[in-house]
């Protein structure tokens, strides 16, 4: 209750604040105002605020506005009306901006901004006629004054209101000044150079100069420049033909005719920034959500190029790996064995290799079952990576037979490395059924090899000579 009670009186201060100046501006015209902001600052608290609290921003403001007019010495009766006229037109203009699905952005897209036309139009023609029966012997001027000060404050006001509160939120990333502030205040102080020129003299007609640089802004800061440049050129025109200067002060017509004159300038003013300005903001948006689009579409392919690497790295693992055993592939052990070689022709060394099988093992599937088989190999293959060095590699090359490579070792400290592992596998045993195997083993090392099959070659005869020397033994290629 008490941010909105804050709230509340927040906007009915903008209001008043806003209608104080423009009705003070007026005085000096016969009460006709040039620039009515002070519903757009009304709508644009509508668009920001929680609808549930906008009764009481309605009410505050129909009061307040009543008490500013009856102090400006309007009659009670047209107090009434231009009160009434006032909330009801930033309440429908609310409404059918909300029911169009406008955002809160500020500038809309090209053809949102067609429809923001349309419905200031339509909802100031139906304010204006409310209004104008407080004066029913000069409602075609007042219900004309009426309209055009309001459309103009609405369609430079509300947009401008809407890029500051979005840019400053964050909502919306419109062109902001940042680090160009320079740059900025000097396009500012170009607008209002030249229309100070263009508005406080009679002798040269210059109005049309304003557009330069007012176009400069569009370009360099977009909406928001547009927005700031048209305020700008509005503000100067009003101040200078209120005070007297310029080509329209200086029209031999009526006041009422003088201001209907400077709102067609201020009109055109920002027919031309507008649309402009909505076109920059639309072409800005798509290119961040182009931008955006191609950031998660680089995001994506890398996480697929991630998953294509860890699948091939899985892969490759998979491979290079036995299920049963856990240890090396035949594909992977034998590609390690030639990498083996040719490290070992290159730097002049040598490298020792063993082929190794299980003793009588048909015989142990035969008796204990294929899967009693598998559990000895599995064994093995624990007992293998218990066993070997950090730089040794084992791998099971088929049915019950293995080879091991000894990088960068003699063949003495080869012999020593596989008697080793073969008494490990002598001496372990399974827990059920309570079994244990043997292997045998044939070793060659790589001196004076070129080729690996003339290695693997050497080494299996030597495993053959073990078998046939009664098992459980190693043998040395000679």
């Amino acid at each position: 209750m008490r941010h909105t009670s804050t709230r509340a009186a927040l906007v009915t201060t903008l209001f008043c604040l806003n209608s104080l100046i423009v009705i003070a501006a007026s005085n000096h015209t016969g009460g006709f105002a040039a620039l009515w902001s002070a519903n757009a600052s009304l709508v644009f608290m509508l668009m920001i605020f929680p609808r549930k609290e906008h009764p009481v921003y309605c009410t505050g403001v129909f009061l307040a506005s009543l008490v500013v007019n009856l102090y400006s010495g309007f009659p009670l009766q047209a107090a009434l009306l231009y009160s009434l006229s006032n909330v009801l037109e930033a309440v429908l203009v609310f409404l059918a901006l909300a029911r169009l699905g406008f955002p809160k952005t500020g500038l809309y897209n090209p053809a949102q901004l067609v429809e923001f036309g349309i419905v200031a139009t339509l909802v100031t023609a139906i304010s204006a006629s409310i209004a104008s029966l407080g004066d029913i012997e000069n409602f075609a001027n007042a219900w004309l004054s009426w309209f055009a000060s309001d459309l103009l404050g609405l369609l430079i006001f509300l947009p401008c209101f809407n890029i500051i509160h979005a840019t400053i939120t964050g909502a919306e990333k419109y062109i902001w000044p940042g680090r160009r502030w320079f740059e900025f205040a000097g396009i500012m102080s170009l607008v209002f150079a030249v229309s100070a020129v263009a508005l406080v003299q009679t002798a040269v007609p210059l109005l049309f100069l304003t557009a330069i640089p007012v176009f400069a802004a569009v370009f360099r800061f977009g909406p928001f420049g547009g927005m700031a440049s048209t305020l700008m050129v509005a503000i100067v025109a009003e101040f200078f033909t209120l005070s007297g200067f310029g080509p329209i002060a200086g029209l031999e017509a009526s006041q009422i005719t003088k201001i209907f004159v400077l709102q067609a300038y201020i009109a055109s003013q920002l027919m031309l920034a507008l649309p402009i300005a909505s076109l920059l903001a639309d072409r800005q948006s798509k290119v961040e959500k182009i931008i955006e689009n191609e950031k998660l579409l680089r995001i994506l392919a890398e996480k697929d190029q991630r998953k294509a690497e860890e699948a091939k790295l899985q892969k490759m693992r998979l491979l290079a790996r036995d299920e049963l055993t856990g240890l090396s592939s035949r594909r992977h052990i034998m590609e390690q064995c030639e990498l083996a070689l040719q490290r070992a022709q290159e730097g002049n060394g040598a490298f020792s290799i063993a082929i190794f099988d299980v003793d009588k093992f048909k015989a142990v599937n035969d008796r204990f079952g294929h899967a009693v088989g598998d559990d000895i190999l599995r064994m093995i293959g624990k007992i293998c990576k218990h066993t070997i060095s950090r730089n040794q590699l084992v791998g099971r090359i088929g049915g019950e037979e293995f080879l091991m490579l000894l990088p960068d070792t003699s063949i003495a400290e080869a012999e020593a490395q596989v008697e080793r592992l073969r008494l490990a596998i002598m001496d372990a045993r399974l827990l059920q059924p309570d079994i244990g195997v043997t292997v045998s083993a044939g070793l060659a090392n790589s001196a004076g090899f070129h080729e690996l099959k003339e290695m693997l070659l050497l080494a299996d005869k030597a495993l053959y000579a073990a078998k046939h020397g009664g098992r459980n033994r190693l043998e040395i290629a000679a």
